[in-house]
C-alpha cells in the first residue's frame, strides 16, 4: 500500500524490529507466550500508541497506516500482529469513549509498553450473537461484582488489562455494559493457554469471573450503552486483520517465487513450468485485489465516511483478504511440494495461520451476513 495518509518512517521502523527481534522468539521456548521483550521492541518504536492521541503519549496513527503496520509485521510473523492489533483496538476504544480521568491514567501505560490490553468479549455460548452474553455485572454500592467466564481471549494470562463485556441491570433498564478489569483484580482467574493450530506467538484462554469486585471507576461509556462501545471497534479490528492477511499472503507468494527459481525438476527450474506460473499468477492477482479492498476500507475510516460504508467495506476487506489468504498460503504449499509439508520452510506455518484469520473477528460467514444485510436494508 502507498496512500496518502501512510507514514513511511513507522513502516520502516516497523520493518527494522521484524527483522532483528521477531527471530529471536519464533522457537518452542516462546510458543504460546508474549515475550514482554518483544512488545517493549515494539512500544519503544511508537506501536503501543498507534490508536493513542499524542496529548496521552500515542502517535495517533491513520488508519491506513495503522493497517500496514500489521500487514508489515505479518509478513514475519502474526502472533505479534495479532496481539498488537488487539492491543491497538483496546486503546483506541478507551481513547474514544473513556472518562478523561481514565484516558490519563491509562493511555499513556498502555502507548508505553506498561501495559498490555486484551478485548474480552466472546463466551463458550456468545461469540459474534452478543446479544447471547451470560457473563454477568451485578451491581453495587461502591462498585460492581463480575461473575461469568470468557473464552479464546488474546493475550489472556498477559495482559495487564481486559476489556470486559457484561450483562447489568437496575431500575432504569438493561443492557450490556464495558468495563475496564485489571489482571490484579481478585476473583480473576485465568485457564491454561489453549492448544491451537497456529498463531504460536498469540496465545489464548479463557477468563473466569467469581464475584470479581471491580470500583465504579471500571465503567467505561455509559451503563447498558457497552454494545456501541464494543461495535466503534469492530470495523478497525476487521480492516487490520485484512491487512495480516494480506502479510501472510506477501509472504508466501515471495517464498514461492523464491522457490520455484530455485527448485530443478527434469533439467529446469521448476519456474519455467507454465502450470505453475499460471498458479503463481493467480496469487499474485489475488493479493493485489485483497491490498485494494483493504486500503479502501481503511481510507473510509480515515475520511470518515457513513457508518454503513465503513461497515460494507470493512466486513467485505476482512472476508475477501483472508479467504484469499487461505488460498494463496494453501497454494504456496503446493508449489513447494513435499517442502511444503516440512516444518523447515515457513509456507506451512503461513498455511496454518491463514485459517484463524477467517474466524477471528467474526467469521467470514458473519461478515457475508453483514454485507448482505446492508445490501437489502
Amino acid at each position: 500500500m502507498t496512500p496518502n495518509h501512510l507514514d513511511p518512517l513507522v513502516i520502516e521502523t516497523v520493518t527494522r524490529i521484524c527483522k532483528s527481534e521477531i527471530p529471536k522468539y519464533q522457537n518452542e521456548q516462546f510458543y504460546n507466550s508474549i515475550p514482554r521483550d518483544l512488545f517493549t521492541s515494539f512500544c519503544e518504536a511508537g506501536l503501543g500508541g498507534l490508536s493513542i492521541p499524542e496529548e496521552y503519549g500515542g502517535i495517533g496513527a491513520s488508519a491506513t497506516t495503522i493497517a500496514t503496520v500489521f500487514e508489515t509485521i505479518s509478513q514475519y510473523d502474526l502472533g505479534p500482529a495479532i496481539f498488537i492489533s488487539v492491543h491497538t483496538m483496546v486503546s483506541g476504544i478507551i481513547a474514544r469513549h473513556g472518562s478523561h480521568e481514565q484516558k490519563s491514567d491509562l493511555l499513556p501505560r498502555l502507548a508505553s509498553g506498561e501495559l498490555l490490553g486484551a478485548f474480552a468479549l466472546t463466551e463458550p455460548q456468545a461469540g459474534s450473537d452478543t446479544s447471547a452474553l451470560s457473563t454477568e455485572a451485578t451491581i453495587l454500592a461502591d462498585g460492581f461484582s463480575l461473575k461469568g467466564s470468557k473464552c479464546y481471549i488474546t493475550s489472556a494470562g498477559f495482559a495487564d488489562l481486559y476489556l470486559v463485556f457484561a450483562q447489568t441491570k437496575n431500575d432504569t433498564g438493561s443492557g450490556t455494559s464495558t468495563f475496564l478489569v485489571s489482571k490484579e483484580t481478585p476473583g480473576l482467574s485465568i485457564g491454561k493457554p489453549e492448544r491451537k493450530m497456529g498463531g504460536e506467538l498469540s496465545p489464548i484462554a479463557s477468563i473466569f469471573f467469581d464475584d470479581a469486585k471491580i470500583p465504579s471507576s471500571s465503567l467505561l461509556g455509559p451503563l447498558h450503552g457497552g454494545m456501541k462501545v464494543a461495535l466503534s471497534g469492530l470495523a478497525g479490528g476487521r480492516v487490520n486483520i485484512a491487512a495480516c492477511a494480506n502479510g501472510l499472503s506477501r509472504a508466501a507468494l515471495d517464498d514461492a517465487k523464491s522457490y520455484l527459481k530455485e527448485r530443478h525438476q527434469f533439467g529446469k527450474p521448476l519456474a519455467e513450468f507454465q502450470g505453475l506460473q499460471f498458479m503463481l499468477a493467480d496469487m499474485y492477482i489475488k493479493l493485489v485485489a485483497a491490498q485494494a479492498l483493504t486500503e479502501r476500507a481503511a481510507q473510509e475510516m480515515d475520511n470518515q465516511s457513513s457508518t454503513t460504508s465503513i461497515k460494507m467495506s470493512s466486513s467485505s476487506a476482512k472476508c475477501f483478504a483472508t479467504d484469499c489468504a487461505m488460498e494463496i498460503t494453501t497454494n504456496a504449499v503446493q508449489l513447494f511440494g513435499g517442502a511444503g509439508y516440512i516444518k523447515d520452510y515457513s509456507v506451512e506455518r503461513y498455511m496454518r495461520d491463514a485459517k484463524m484469520l477467517q474466524i477471528v473477528e467474526g467469521a467470514n460467514q458473519i461478515q457475508r451476513m453483514i454485507i448482505s444485510k446492508e445490501l437489502l436494508g
